[in-house]
């Protein structure tokens, strides 16, 4: 009979295999010097400040992932904070680059012949801070320069095991809610995933497949 270890060990193979090797993003928000990451995809309370995030993920075209991330402030005063959206490669040790196009002020992640676009907003304003870091600085303070002021490490390409994260700044009233949104396309031409991108960045309804 296997040990709970093993247990685990099969069933965390069996998620890797299931994943098949895409581009996944993880939500989170930096208030108060602060990061909370918002692990299972979807929801996260945090009561310390008074603040609570959900995440509605929108079918919008068959090469673009895109979420809309919302951020309540249950306070009477306002929020001074940062949205943040960490991408990462469920499977780090194919042929993957990762880095800062800062002409478009966006990111790309390079995968073999696949090429992954990620951009994203906030009440009109678009990505503020970008970085590339090593996947093991995720949960550490290596990501930041300044974590105090919310100052990500700069660092504009990495290979492998690297994730990509970008911040929106977000100033939010007492008791109302402010959306930002992201979205990562992919595709094997450049021109393509841009052009996927312009349209996202004018228009926030569905586009067809």
């Amino acid at each position: 009979m296997k040990s709970e270890a093993y247990l685990n060990a099969d069933y965390q193979c069996i998620q890797k295999e299931a994943a098949g090797g895409r581009l996944v993003g993880i939500p989170g928000v930096w208030i108060e010097g602060k990061t909370y990451w918002i692990q299972n995809g979807y929801e996260k309370l945090i009561p310390d400040h008074s603040i609570s995030v959900h995440i509605k993920h929108i079918s919008k075209h068959s090469k673009v992932q895109y979420s809309e991330i919302y951020v309540r402030n249950h306070a009477s005063v306002a929020k001074q904070m940062k949205i943040l959206v960490l991408n990462h490669y469920t499977q780090p040790f194919k042929e993957h680059l990762a880095f800062v196009s800062p002409t478009d002020n966006i990111i790309f992640h390079s995968v073999d012949e696949e090429l992954f676009l990620v951009n994203g907003e906030c009440n009109g304003c678009r990505l503020e801070q970008r970085t590339i870091q090593p996947q093991w600085n995720i949960h550490t303070e290596h990501i930041w320069s300044k974590r105090g002021n919310g100052i990500l490490k700069y660092q504009p390409m990495g290979k492998g095991a690297s994730v990509s994260i970008f911040s929106l700044n977000v100033e939010i009233k007492p008791h109302t809610s402010t959306i930002g949104r992201t979205w990562t396309i992919h595709g094997k031409e450049k021109q393509d995933v841009m052009a996927l991108n312009s349209y996202l960045i004018k228009n926030h309804t569905s586009i067809s497949p």
